[in-house]
């Protein structure tokens, strides 16, 4: 993974980012979902059977407002006073068929007197009849005096039906109001109460619910028809039982049976000692839960796919100019002054790369008048140092020339004595002529004091331009030191990302708070859910940005140091190249200095040799004044010893102007020094 490319290091880790993001998303959404939805369901639940409480509730009023109304009838109480008089007791037959046939789902309606014995019946068989006798009608006649009004016995099953029915009875007061002439009875059939109830559930419900019988333990309504009026065994419904008599009328009750889980939920009718009780298993009441959390899980899938596309399509856009600046940079580390052609359209912006794509351009081109000047430089310093090698073998050659004429002319002493009478014609000519080679030693005296005096100062003016070279090179090296750390500042704005992503986090964390207290609000809270949904999508996005802010630090403090290596390099080559040949020619210089002042003392050694020559001619042509005939085969060749010394005095001035010119270039490098300060 270490010579794997930046664009692929940051798409895996944003890939990574995007799935623990994700993952955490699901944890935390799955825990406060789940916790919703199964509270939801829990609320359903009790939101059911309290509907069917009400229901019940509203069902039984209803009857035993009718059954009240039909106690309230006038006939009726008339029947009871004077239950001999047939013509009361007909009318009130007869009203007793209209009223029960206004009806529904009525198993029948009665009048009775006060020892239950009917005298008014919907089934006129049933008149006659006593219901109760003994305890039985003592307990009756208790219940509904101690109510002082309707008395409800609750639902049992009918003993003439065989069907559930709602038994209830309600006491018929004289026109005074508070003495009791006898009792009405009836019941409705608790069919219609069990198919209203029945339409609350859906068909997709896999609920069952119990009805029961709180105070004597036995079964209203089941799902098994024949526990119905039963005797409750089912531990579930009797710890409902127990926790009803408890004072908890309503609530939660957890059980296992064969290791499958299950939830009942209870809601007791205190009224009536009822209660309606609930039950299915957690795997169907939470399938809603689980099949949304599956949702969920598929959403977080699709987006991790999603976003690490996207991620990886802008990754890749946005560092396909670094491959750019890389190449150029590697062209640039490789010597290779071609510009990169796919970097120009960067070359002037004012972003990173845009900055970055500038500097390389500027620095290929000062790369370039560098290598030109220097190349110049350096073929000036070439071919100077071809023409100076030249002028050293000339004079050398004129040193040789002279000395072997010297010697020549040395040997050839003897023969002057032989030949004394040749040289005595011409002693005049070569008096001349050793006059006017001493005026010309003299003058490549004065050349050559003025050659050595101007050597020096090249000397000099080298040594100096060497120290100002090291000191200039010594400042640059500072100065883009102390530039690269100013560079070091960009670590402020990766802190500042790092501040910016704990600044998103704790906005993360308030928007998930935001998000519960509006889930818990209900419909109340759905705006300001929405208002946190933003809130947390704003600081992903800022996390996102903030991120993406800290990797452009990284890479600029990478290219950063590639430049800082670059400028190394340069003030590398300048110590040991441009340091090393400004040394070279310091050295040379002293070279010629020594060669030249060499020859001025040569030359001061032929001037002294020419006097003592003139002297010894002088006093040959004073001794040898008579002498008419000498022969001049074996004369020296004065004159070419003059145009020797005519030939170093032109080769010293060549070398004065070579001196010159290496000066000139010495300044153009050092104004090519100066433009990295």
């Amino acid at each position: 993974m270490r010579n794997w490319k930046l664009s692929k290091k940051i798409a895996l880790g944003i890939m990574c980012i995007v799935v623990l993001c994700m993952c955490m998303l699901y944890i935390t959404a799955n825990g406060i979902l789940k916790t919703l939805i199964n509270n939801s369901e829990s609320k359903h639940v009790q939101d059911n059977l309290q509907s069917q409480t009400r229901m019940i509730e509203e069902y039984v009023a209803r009857q035993e407002s009718i059954l009240t109304a039909y106690s309230k009838t006038p006939a009726i109480r008339d029947a009871l006073k004077d239950p001999s008089n047939t013509e009361k007791v007909a009318y009130a037959q007869e009203y007793t068929k209209s009223y029960f046939s206004d009806l529904e789902n009525w198993e029948g309606i009665y009048v009775g007197e006060w020892d239950s014995h009917v005298i008014v019946h919907s089934t006129p068989s049933a008149v006659g009849m006593t219901t109760r006798k003994g305890d039985g009608l003592k307990a009756l006649q208790n219940e509904i005096t101690s109510r002082n009004g309707l008395y409800n016995a609750g639902i049992i099953v009918s003993p003439a039906s065989g069907k559930l029915i709602l038994s209830m009875y309600c006491p018929v007061f004289d026109t005074n109001g508070s003495t009791i002439v006898g009792y009405v009875g009836g019941g409705p059939f608790v069919e219609d109460l069990e198919q209203t109830l029945s339409r609350l559930l859906n068909n997709e419900s896999t609920s069952k619910f119990y009805m029961i019988n709180v105070q004597d333990g036995t079964y209203i309504t089941a799902e098994d028809r024949s526990l119905i009026a039963t005797e409750i065994k089912d531990d579930m419904l009797v710890n409902v039982s127990e926790k009803i008599k408890s004072g908890k009328l309503s609530g939660e009750l957890k059980y296992t049976v064969n290791s499958k889980k299950y939830i009942a939920s209870y809601q007791a009718i205190e009224e009536h000692g009822w209660a309606v009780v609930s039950y299915d298993s957690e795997s169907n009441i939470y399938a809603m839960a689980n099949k949304n959390m599956f949702i969920l899980a598929l959403i977080c899938t699709f987006f991790i796919f999603v976003i690490s596309i996207l991620a990886f399509i802008m990754v890749y856009v946005s560092m396909k100019p670094l491959k750019y600046v890389r190449e150029a940079i590697v062209n640039l580390s490789k010597l290779n002054l071609n510009k990169h052609d796919k970097l120009t359209p960067w070359v002037g912006r004012t972003n990173e790369i845009g900055k970055i794509a500038t500097s390389l351009d500027y620095l290929y081109d000062t790369m370039h008048n560098i290598v030109n000047t220097l190349s110049n430089c350096s073929d000036s310093l070439n071919n100077t140092a071809t023409a100076m090698q030249r002028s050293s073998d000339i004079l050398i050659s004129c040193i040789n020339d002279n000395s072997a004429a010297t010697t020549t002319y040395a040997k050839r002493a003897e023969e002057i004595d032989i030949t004394v009478c040749e040289v005595a014609k011409e002693i005049s000519i070569m008096a001349e002529v050793v006059s006017n080679v001493e005026e010309k030693i003299t003058d490549g005296n004065e050349h050559s004091a003025q050659l050595l005096s101007k050597i020096g100062q090249i000397q000099h003016l080298a040594t100096s331009t060497l120290e100002n070279t090291n000191k200039q090179i010594i400042r640059n090296q500072n100065s883009i030191e102390q530039a690269i750390n100013e560079l070091q500042s960009l670590m402020k704005i990766d802190e500042m990302a790092s501040q910016i992503l704990d600044i998103t986090s704790q906005t993360n964390l308030l928007s998930l708070n935001a998000s519960i207290e509006a889930a818990r609000a209900g419909e109340a809270g759905k705006g300001f859910a929405v208002v946190a949904s933003e809130i947390g999508n704003l600081a992903t996005s800022s996390s996102e940005t903030a991120t993406q802010i800290q990797n452009i630090c990284t890479e600029t403090r990478t290219n950063i140091a590639n430049v800082k290596t670059c400028f190394d390099q340069i003030i590398l080559f300048l110590q040991n190249d441009v340091k090393n040949q400004f040394t070279e020619l310091s050295n040379a210089t002293e070279d010629y200095y020594s060669s030249i002042k060499d020859i001025q003392e040569i030359i001061a050694n032929i001037s002294e040799a020419s006097k003592i020559f003139s002297s010894t001619v002088q006093n040959i042509h004073s001794q040898i004044q008579n002498i008419s005939h000498m022969p001049s085969d074996g004369n020296v060749n004065i004159q070419d010893i003059l145009d020797k010394a005519n030939l170093t005095s032109e080769t010293a001035e060549s070398m004065s102007v070579i001196v010159n010119k290496n000066t000139e270039n010495a300044n153009e490098i050092v104004e090519i020094i100066n433009r990295f300060s």
